[in-house]
């Protein structure tokens, strides 16, 4: 168990680092070739090349309302079997400007290791990004 809760910390701090580099294909790297990802209006399966398309839009969004850093702040995990993990999250968006302060985003992961290393086979945002940065007046 201990081994395991290791690894995903690892495994979500090499996540963080890819988050916060101009580098997409690192991040891509920790995704299944096609993974499910879920919000408030549905499922869907999305393939590398969408993720990859997906990660430049939230990207030029997030530099656009300047978005300086985004920090791994929680990480719970629970072992679903001996090959799947459950990781909860919570990501914390630091802005440039000092008056937009901090978002918390929370999104949950199933993670799967494999003899090729973990990959995240489904991908949970808790809260829409899009609205959360509307809501603090950052978005239009």
């Amino acid at each position: 168990m201990e081994e395991v809760r290791v690894e995903m910390q690892r495994f979500f701090e090499e996540y963080e680092r890819h988050a916060n580099s101009d580098d997409a294909g690192e991040i891509v790297s920790q995704f299944a070739d096609a993974f499910m990802t879920a919000d408030a209006a549905g499922c869907r399966v999305v393939s590398t090349a969408d993720l990859v398309a997906g990660l430049a839009k939230r990207k030029q969004m997030f530099d656009g309302v300047g978005s300086r850093s985004t920090s791994l702040v929680s990480l719970e995990t629970r072992e679903l079997s001996d090959r799947y993990v459950l990781a909860e999250t919570e990501w914390l968006v630091r802005f440039e400007r000092e008056e937009a302060g901090e978002i918390a985003l929370r999104s949950s992961f199933v993670v799967h290791r494999s003899e090729r290393g973990p990959r995240i086979v489904f991908y949970l945002m808790h809260q829409n990004p899009v609205s959360v940065l509307k809501e603090r007046g950052l978005l239009g």
